[in-house]
């Protein structure tokens, strides 16, 4: 912040991205209304984003009785949250010895929590009724190459001395559950679960209203700034007063908060959605599973309620909002699709959209604690949809002055090196990692 202790946006909004593609069509809950803040109030935490982590800040802060508003710049589920591919998935990047060398008990608190998200997501859900379309028929995780078949007979060892029953797959297994030969094996993880992500967003904000949050959609955070011992957020039309403040933007930061959105890497995360698969497809996850495999420029794959497949991907490392239906990054997409499943060449492709992803410079989820009770989460690095209800909660419990008895590491604010030059330098950093996926490596 300046030395008067202000911030400011950007002026202007940023460009609007595409619709959510199937989600938007294909939601069952209707839009969230609320009215944008008008006027003055004060309030014990206010929090800024309206995604899976604000909600889930919003929804557990309410369910304690904490005075809580929340601003959202645009409607609910319009970021992210109301994008992604709906694969509820456990674990973060790093496994538990990993974090544990770097931070200590606090990196087992992580990695515990990354853990139980899934399982916890899906007793939120069943706790508040969501109707998000909710199923828990496991994930599958596979190997491209195989090296990478080597490293996930090793992560299989792992999870069974923690006590989780994955099952190793080889190419028959693959071939017979997936319906797929592209692939020399993988294993299977009972806890992957799926959602229709834009109508879990739009629940969530439900929930949480109905929890006591004030809720405030189309109402971007103008300047945020410390006076009479509060924190003061303005907005166009109103203006909050809050003890504490969340802030949860991820991959659509601004400068609200100086430094934040310099210390991300806004990543598009592209998905194409199939017409309905014929009777002749009832090979391909037949049991519902989701996937992901393990390229760099990882690729996940999943049938949508409707009976769609839905496959998604980092095809380039565009950090551009805006982002035309017939980008070739699409093209890309399809002919992945059909070397996956070269029976769904004739299928037309009837949706396309991209949401941005949050990328850390350890691809870690990052909590940072700024000056006088300013708070921040970001970074899920594609794993946000379990993830950020968990740890939304887990701050919420510390917001409410009743922390959980483990906390995840602290982490300073940090700006990406040549933060400037993120454009060309993500695309060269894509077209290298392509370039040793199809070598292999």
């Amino acid at each position: 912040m300046s030395s008067s202790g202000r911030a400011r946006a950007v002026p202007g909004a940023p460009a609007r991205p595409a619709a959510q593609g199937l989600w938007a069509a294909a939601a069952a809950t209707p839009p969230f209304e609320a009215p944008a803040l008008e006027g003055e109030r004060e309030v014990d935490v206010a929090i800024v984003g309206g995604g899976f982590t604000g909600l889930s800040i919003a929804l557990h802060l309410a369910e304690r009785g904490v005075a809580t508003a929340l601003l959202e710049a645009h409607e609910i589920g319009h970021g992210a949250s109301g994008r992604n591919g709906g694969q509820v998935n456990p674990g973060i990047k790093l496994d538990e010895k990993a974090l544990a060398a770097r931070f200590g008990e606090a990196g087992r608190a992580l990695h515990r929590f990354g853990q139980e998200a899934p399982d916890f997501l899906g007793a939120l859900i069943a706790r508040k009724a969501l109707d998000c379309g909710w199923r828990q028929p496991g994930l599958f995780r596979l190997a491209h190459n195989a090296t990478a078949h080597a490293t996930l007979k090793q992560a299989a060892k792992t999870l069974k001395r923690e006590g989780v029953a994955v099952e190793e797959l080889g190419p028959d297994d693959v071939a017979r559950r997936v319906g797929t030969t592209r692939y020399p094996g993988g294993l299977y993880d009972p806890r992957g679960a799926s959602v229709q992500p834009l109508d879990l967003t739009r629940e969530m904000a439900r929930a949480a209203r109905e929890a006591g949050a004030a809720i405030h959609p189309h109402s971007p955070a103008t300047a945020l700034a410390r006076a009479r011992g509060l924190w003061r957020l303005d907005t166009a039309h109103g203006r909050l007063w809050a003890r504490k403040v969340a802030v949860a933007t991820n991959a659509y930061s601004d400068a609200l908060v100086p430094g934040l959105a310099r210390s991300l890497l806004p990543v598009n995360s592209f998905q194409i959605a199939t017409a309905p698969l014929k009777a002749g497809h009832g090979h391909i996850l037949a049991g519902g599973e989701t996937v992901y495999d393990s390229r760099r420029l990882v690729l996940y794959f999943r049938r949508s309620p409707d009976g769609r497949l839905v496959i998604g991907g980092r095809a380039s490392f565009s950090s551009a909002q805006a982002q035309s239906p017939h980008a070739p990054d699409y093209a890309v997409l399809e002919q992945v699709l059909h070397g996956v499943f070269p029976d769904l060449a004739g299928l037309p492709i009837e949706q396309r959209w991209t949401g941005l992803v949050g990328i850390t410079f350890d691809y870690l989820p990052h909590y940072h604690r700024l000056a006088d009770e300013l708070h921040v989460l970001a970074g899920f690095n594609g794993r946000g949809v379990a993830l950020s209800h968990r740890l939304g909660a887990w701050l919420a419990a510390r917001l409410a002055g009743t922390p959980e008895e483990h906390s995840m590491p602290e982490t300073p604010l940090r700006p990406f090196p040549l933060h400037r030059l993120r454009a060309p330098m993500l695309n060269l950093g894509m077209r290298w990692n392509r370039f040793l996926d199809i070598l292999g490596y």
